[in-house]
């Protein structure tokens, strides 16, 4: 099946073309302090994260939010759930790798990235990327400590066992 492409080439797809340049920019100027195989698993997760969510709460019954121009999934929603979302992800684990904060650190450490991944939605809601229909941004800030504590135990435990 192939994806069709937008109804309308707007301003959300501006922004996700923006966001992944950025980003991808990002990924490759700063330094790397993780191994390829982390990246691989860390990004698959998120993916797979983020394709559950879409799953579970945004079709019926829930239909709390939907992405990008309408329902129904299109090349953008590709783009955003495999290529822009994971990124953030990757930044996380990434800078993580840098001084390894334990204790109250970690918390902050968490709870700072979650601030950052929440502001980025709140921008991602004005350009119209997503569309609340039930959902709330602090549910995603709660989603976002979950999903950040997780992939970061998750590149530890990699860690470990390679």
């Amino acid at each position: 099946m192939i994806l069709p492409l937008p109804e309308n080439f707007d301003l959300n797809e501006i922004f996700i073309i923006f966001s992944t340049v950025l980003s991808w920019a990002l990924m490759f100027i700063l330094p790397r302090r993780l191994p390829a195989a982390t990246i691989i698993i860390i990004w698959t997760f998120n993916v797979f994260l983020a394709l559950l969510a879409d799953i579970t709460l945004s079709v019926k019954p829930f239909e709390l939010y939907f992405t990008i121009d309408h329902k129904k999934h299109e090349l953008f929603d590709v783009l955003l759930h495999f290529v822009t979302y994971p990124t953030l992800s990757y930044f996380v684990v990434n800078f993580y790798q840098y001084k390894k904060p334990k204790g109250l650190k970690y918390l902050f450490y968490i709870i700072f990235w979650a601030g950052v991944a929440i502001s980025l939605e709140w921008i991602s809601v004005k350009f119209h990327v997503f569309t609340y229909t039930g959902w709330k941004l602090y549910l995603s800030y709660f989603t976002y400590l979950f999903v950040f504590t997780a992939t970061l135990w998750l590149a530890n435990f990699v860690e470990k066992k390679g």
